[in-house]
């Protein structure tokens, strides 16, 4: 099996004021791994995650809070969260965004 996702197909999520998340593989594809161009420009509040995440920043000036622990990511850094992190986030990113499994899926 193979989908070819084109940039036309994408779904925009705007999460909050100043983070967005343009989608290209979603649940309705997969519930094994999702794909997003996520995008934040200030300050994101604290969340917890559920599931597995992998940041590759395309573009970044970003201070992460993990565990009271701040982290500063880059372009071109990577970033890994582990399932039930929570962090939050204050600066700019456009960042490759994958989930593991699907974003909105718990297994």
């Amino acid at each position: 099996m193979y989908k070819r996702i084109s940039k036309n197909e994408k779904i925009t999520r705007k999460i909050s004021e100043v983070h967005y998340a343009d989608n290209y593989l979603t649940k309705e594809t997969t519930e094994n791994i999702s794909l997003a161009i996520t995008k934040l420009n200030g300050k994101l509040d604290s969340s917890k995650i559920i599931n597995e995440r992998v940041y590759y920043f395309i573009s970044a000036d970003v201070d992460f809070i993990i565990d009271d622990e701040k982290v500063h990511c880059e372009s071109g850094d990577v970033l890994y969260l582990d399932k039930d992190t929570s962090y939050s986030a204050e600066g700019e990113f456009e960042a490759i965004t994958i989930n593991v499994p699907v974003f909105g899926v718990i297994k």
